[in-house]
């Protein structure tokens, strides 16, 4: 059977009706994800500052183990964790420019010094010359982080800066080339509270390239 002009009006009034709730909760939940992720941000601010005056490297420490508490914690309860592609070797992302806090640079410096490591400071001078939008204008040698091995792996993967903790990618690894393809070709897995951990902490202790921290650390 048709239904008349009146039965018409009446479904649209209902779907309309449908269509506000259904915008109404969606915006509801945007708005309690919003504020959760507030107070995680300020409970992290709150922790960071009680700790910034305190011996650098033990800072960098405590801060990377909590991180990396909350990957751990993060990728069980995520069904695409697994599909994580990082390997020792995939090392695109060592060649882009990270921002790290001055006590990941005291304890990067400190590591260095203990394992021997003669870093490259007349690279590290050259990298410091190069900001985050013009840093792929040098040339592709000197973009490269000085503590990438000939092998690919990290010398000092241990104490690796939150930057490199939380860049976990789920693409295939030869999609993170720059110079061969486009960076939105690359899929990031993600955690939101490493993202607010790492805010946070780059909020608090300061933020600045890795090549002008160590730097100034070495010259210490």
């Amino acid at each position: 059977m048709a239904w008349n002009p009146a039965d018409r009006l009446a479904a649209g009034r209902f779907d309309m009706t449908d269509d506000s709730k259904a915008t109404a909760n969606r915006e509801a939940r945007d708005e309690r994800k919003q504020a959760h992720l507030h107070r995680m941000h300020g409970r992290y601010t709150e922790q960071f500052l009680g700790v910034e005056n305190q011996d650098a490297p033990s800072v960098a420490r405590g801060v990377h183990i909590a991180i990396d508490n909350v990957l751990e914690q993060d990728r069980k309860k995520s069904a695409t964790s697994g599909d994580i592609q990082c390997r020792k070797g995939c090392d695109r992302c060592c060649r882009l420019p990270v921002e790290i806090w001055p006590q990941e640079a005291a304890l990067l410096v400190e590591s260095a010094r203990e394992a021997g490591m003669e870093l490259d400071k007349a690279r590290l001078e050259r990298q410091s010359q190069y900001t985050m939008d013009n840093w792929r204008q040098q040339p592709a040698a000197d973009r490269t982080c000085v503590f990438l091995g000939d092998d690919g792996a990290c010398k000092v993967y241990e104490f690796r800066p939150n930057a490199c903790r939380k860049l976990l990618v789920v693409t295939d690894p030869a999609l993170c080339d720059a110079e061969k393809h486009p960076a939105d070709s690359v899929e990031r897995w993600f955690s939101w509270e490493a993202e607010i951990l790492e805010s946070a902490a780059l909020e608090v202790f300061g933020a600045a390239l890795m090549p002008r921290l160590l730097l100034a650390k070495l010259s210490k």
